[in-house]
């Protein structure tokens, strides 16, 4: 049997108390008591960004001098990744008690974002969530050793460059292979039966962006901007910077040396087990609230109808009971750089990630040594 291995020292830190083992059924029981919906709560979290988001657009045409109006651009890229958070939670029918609500929300939070409902709804419940880290096209899937070495080499080198843990690769990759192929207009991955649907959520997302783009262009007319500011700074920029922090966000969600990823049949005692296959990383309280607790992920997917209000609680609570299982990796640039470096490829047979010489970085990984080790 493989023995259960420990992270090496020179990993991020992870909590490590000493807890007795819960099982994954009660750990959901447990997590279901933080589901408490609060409409006003909800409701309020929206305007408020929202507000923040019309107000930095606002800023881009109106603002003085260009550092103002470059620094308001900033601003409306990270309302918009916290509008996303939102709309997620409402899209989950968590965001408020109210189900109605619920999916006006979500649709209003994926607008400025250029996200089609339709296809997000989709491609997150029914592939992401009941399959996490599965044999499907997810953000940040790993490619095996075999699977590097049969893309040609202009293939590979956009690899690398997409794995390389920089804000300009985290955009790009997310821009090209998850919105445009994914979250924009329906394709051949969508079932048949929600095309219509999906079709008329694209015409709402594409009705916004026009009317938002002639806003821009009819700017100079009445703002102290040029064609050029309002253009770059009020819709490229900001857009760019939402889909580097999306793209950032779900791989650091999903990609650590003890987080496995599976090929189609393995074990469900594994696969189901959906604390074992997430990140919480730990931010400083104050940075947690300001992006809704999305990297309070692990929670999340334990039990998707907590609210985003609830999980710093939901997170803490679960961590206490994981004890040393959990997944824990406090904040840092060092911390984040380290995981980059070691996750490039992943040998699905042996659970542990590889370089691109196929050179194991890391041990087996720990939910998977530990699974090992039970008798059959």
């Amino acid at each position: 049997m493989t023995p259960i291995l420990k992270s090496p020292a020179s990993l991020p830190s992870m909590t490590r108390a000493k807890k007795p083992q819960i099982s994954h059924r009660d750990l959901v029981m447990e997590m279901a008591g933080f589901a408490e919906k609060n409409t006003a709560h909800g409701l309020t979290l929206f305007i408020a960004d929202f507000a923040l988001f019309s107000a930095a657009i606002a800023g881009v045409l109106f603002a003085p001098h260009l550092a103002l109006k470059l620094l308001a651009s900033i601003v409306a890229g990270a309302k918009m990744a916290n509008l996303a958070s939102l709309g997620h939670d409402a899209a989950h029918n968590s965001l408020t008690a109210s189900r109605r609500l619920n999916w006006l929300l979500g649709v209003l939070s994926f607008m400025p974002c250029l996200f089609n409902y339709r296809l997000w709804v989709y491609d997150h419940h029914a592939l992401h969530h009941p399959h996490v880290n599965g044999d499907h096209v997810d953000s940040f899937k790993p490619l095996s050793k075999a699977e590097y070495d049969a893309l040609p080499p202009s293939a590979q080198a956009w690899h690398r460059f997409i794995r390389s843990g920089n804000p300009l690769a985290f955009g790009l990759y997310y821009i090209c292979q998850r919105w445009w192929q994914v979250k924009l207009m329906p394709r051949a991955f969508l079932p048949r039966a929600q095309h219509a649907s999906a079709w008329k959520h694209f015409a709402f997302v594409a009705t916004y962006f026009a009317a938002f783009t002639t806003l821009l262009a009819c700017a100079p007319l009445f703002a102290p901007v040029s064609l050029l500011e309002a253009v770059a700074l009020g819709l490229l920029l900001p857009f760019f910077i939402f889909q580097a922090l999306m793209s950032a966000s779900l791989y650091i969600n999903h990609t650590h040396p003890d987080i496995p990823w599976f090929t189609a049949g393995a074990p469900r005692a594994l696969t189901q087990q959906a604390e074992m296959l997430t990140v919480h990383l730990r931010l400083p309280r104050l940075l947690a609230k300001l992006v809704h607790h999305f990297f309070d992920h692990p929670a999340h997917h334990v039990y998707p109808a907590i609210p985003c209000y609830q999980l710093g609680k939901a997170q803490e609570r679960m961590n206490e009971l994981l004890g040393e299982r959990a997944v824990v990796v406090d904040f840092s640039f060092s911390a984040l750089a380290r995981i980059v470096n070691q996750c490039k490829l992943y040998d699905y047979e042996n659970h542990r990630w590889l370089d691109y010489q196929g050179v194991p970085t890391t041990p087996v990984c720990r939910p998977v040594a530990e699974y090992n080790t039970l008798p059959r």
